[in-house]
């Protein structure tokens, strides 16, 4: 049966640009950088983490109009969405919803790649 996610596809316009703000901004590892012919093949994820986000470019195969600079649907969880969203506006992040208390508990916010895809940060209830 399926055991975890592994990849989740982010497309992006310079993969260099992305992987400087993934992993130096964000505080991700540069987990595979190599080439399968005409595409970069690059994987980024936080530490510890087992899925993976891929950097694409249009050159992908399953690139399709509009798909860098939307929403992802990407949530990336964090324990103390105050002092990440701190640690991040520091590190030049831009945000795009300031961290706020959720009715189910949690607190959430949102921020943007230099591509203007967007995530959510997320702590959970509790």
């Amino acid at each position: 049966m399926i055991s975890h996610i592994g990849t989740i596809d982010v497309f992006v316009n310079d993969q260099d640009k992305a992987v400087d703000f993934y992993v130096n901004a964000l505080g991700f590892e540069l987990r595979e950088d190599q080439r399968f012919g005409p595409v970069r093949w690059v994987e980024v994820a936080p530490p510890g983490s087992q899925t993976r986000i891929v950097l694409c470019t249009k050159d992908f195969p399953v690139y399709e109009e509009g798909k860098i600079g939307r929403f992802t649907d990407i949530q990336l969880v964090t324990e103390d969405i105050k002092a990440t969203h701190e640690e991040l506006v520091s590190r030049g992040v831009t945000f795009t919803r300031a961290p706020e208390q959720m009715p189910f508990g949690g607190s959430n916010a949102s921020f943007q790649d230099p591509d203007g895809n967007e995530f959510f940060l997320l702590q959970p209830p509790g």
